[in-house]
């Protein structure tokens, strides 16, 4: 029986620092009860070469009805024109040959931008009395300016949030006509919610999506936790922080609804302001044929902080 792999981009482009190079991970899903042996492999489109990219652990068995995680990392060598570029991953099973199991993702693309040469070194003279005058016109703008008190830095405290209380400010994305939506339900069979509602996802199809904001009071390491639901309906679903996946897949089947403990999801560096907490669907398992999720509460806690 040959494995419907199910591969899922955890976004649409390729973050590129000033030298052409980033990372981007990808979720490769085995729907079946077996367990099978997946390769993951990049396929380079027009303009682009295979040995821009570096796959980490090609080769890996995947659990039935469970998820890996890939990491593609992308170095993009100098003198590349500038432009588009884009590529798709791919996974097939180890024991099959590629075009009897392969399964891609969606295309995914990358902006190559021109690298600026290196600049010539100053005389040393010069250099010293540009660091000079930088110094001494630092010292100015801050006598000039300063106020008569200095704010307090930010404070880093816990941020708990009712994911419901977020549907309004949500994004929802579908990969199929089927169009996904997202709602706040309220308590319901048997389970009671804190804030009485939760977000409800529902998703149609692997690739769905939902994005909702979150605000953090200071720059930081904080611990992400969610408060889910697991139902007979329910997806596997992985987060995105700011495009970047945080955390392994969350299965979310249970025979009937059950609201979880906090999740811990992962840990992570980030500063003071909003961020984008994306929920994408990923697979689902053999008893049904729908993609929901649920979330109750979204958490931030500051490393070092119980």
């Amino acid at each position: 029986m040959t494995t419907e792999w199910t591969v899922v981009a955890a976004a649409e482009q390729f973050t590129l620092d000033a030298r052409n190079a980033g990372e981007l991970t990808f979720t490769v899903s085995n729907p079946g009860p077996a367990p099978d042996t997946v390769v993951f492999d990049v396929a380079p489109g027009e303009g682009s070469q295979r040995a821009w990219f570096t796959v980490t652990e090609p080769q890996r068995v995947v659990p039935g009805q469970g998820s890996v995680s890939v990491l593609v990392r992308l170095a993009v060598p100098a003198g590349t024109p500038p432009r588009r570029y884009d590529m798709t991953g791919f996974a097939y099973s180890a024991n099959t040959a590629p075009e009897e199991s392969s399964r891609s993702s969606g295309r995914v693309t990358y902006d190559v931008r021109a690298v600026a040469p290196p600049k010539r070194t100053p005389w040393p003279w010069l250099a010293a009395a540009a660091v000079l005058l930088l110094v001494v016109t630092g010292v100015a703008v801050w006598l000039v300016t300063r106020g008569p008190d200095t704010p307090p830095t930010p404070q880093a405290r816990p941020v708990t949030v009712e994911a419901e209380t977020l549907v309004a400010a949500a994004e929802v994305r579908s990969t199929t006509a089927a169009k996904a939506e997202v709602v706040a339900q309220e308590n319901c069979c048997d389970v009671t919610w804190s804030g009485d509602a939760q977000l409800f996802f529902l998703g149609r199809a692997v690739g769905d999506r939902v994005t909702v904001p979150v605000d953090l009071p200071a720059d930081g390491a904080w611990r992400f936790s969610t408060v889910r639901t697991t139902s007979f309906d329910y997806a596997n679903t992985i987060w995105l922080v700011d495009g970047r996946q945080v955390g392994d897949t969350f299965l979310g089947f249970t025979p009937t609804v059950v609201r979880t403990d906090d999740v811990a999801v992962g840990t992570l560096e980030l500063t003071r302001g909003t961020h984008k907490l994306t929920l994408v669907v990923v697979s689902r398992t053999q008893g049904t044929d729908r993609y929901f999720a649920g979330v109750d509460q979204i958490r931030f806690t500051p490393v070092g902080q119980p």
